[in-house]
């Protein structure tokens, strides 16, 4: 029975750091021509990165290279490709920019740091353009795939709260967030 609970722990903390190494592999990979769908199948073998495709991803990748590490691997794809990328420190979220939602959230008494950190902190990588702060009307508008509107959502939602548990590279972490006054 020691030896199974051993192997066990064994297994899950490989599992851990495969997922927080992935980053750290080098990816090289010269595309001439393949469906956008294969070469996301591709960047997440030779990464190890998961992958959570959202929508179609249609079209083709044609005349393409990638030197770099996993995430910026898919970065760079996305730039190619026109497609929503981002990464919540154990997976990617891909999906086609034709296929995104907006949401507009009232920034009510936090600032725009504490909203940016809080997402930062649930997704260090996502595309500049997914989250705008427009200070006329104090509102933040959220541009991307459902899972990734309904997280940001979510969290901003809940930043009004001290902490926030979220989960990177699958470990639960207490993220701690500056408290304004709300009205009640």
């Amino acid at each position: 029975m020691r030896g199974c609970m051993y192997l066990v722990a064994t297994a899950v903390w490989l599992a851990v750091a495969s997922i927080a190494t992935a980053d750290v592999r080098n990816v090289r990979l010269k595309v001439i021509s393949q469906p956008v769908s294969q070469v996301v199948e591709t960047l997440a073998f030779m990464t190890g990165i998961p992958v959570t495709p959202v929508g179609t991803l249609n079209g083709t990748v044609e005349n393409w290279t990638v030197d770099g590490s996993g995430v910026e691997a898919f970065r760079a794809l996305g730039e190619a490709a026109n497609l929503f990328v981002a990464f919540d420190g154990s997976r990617m979220i891909i999906s086609p920019k034709s296929e995104m939602n907006t949401v507009v959230l009232e920034q009510r008494t936090r600032s725009w740091d504490v909203a940016r950190n809080a997402v930062r902190a649930l997704f260090p990588i996502y595309p500049e353009t997914a989250i705008q702060y427009d200070p006329t009307s104090d509102v933040l508008i959220v541009r991307g795939p459902p899972i990734f509107v309904s997280a940001v959502e979510s969290v901003l939602n809940r930043s009004m709260e001290k902490t926030v548990q979220v989960f990177k590279e699958g470990v639960p972490e207490v993220v701690t967030v500056q408290r304004t006054s709300a009205p009640n």
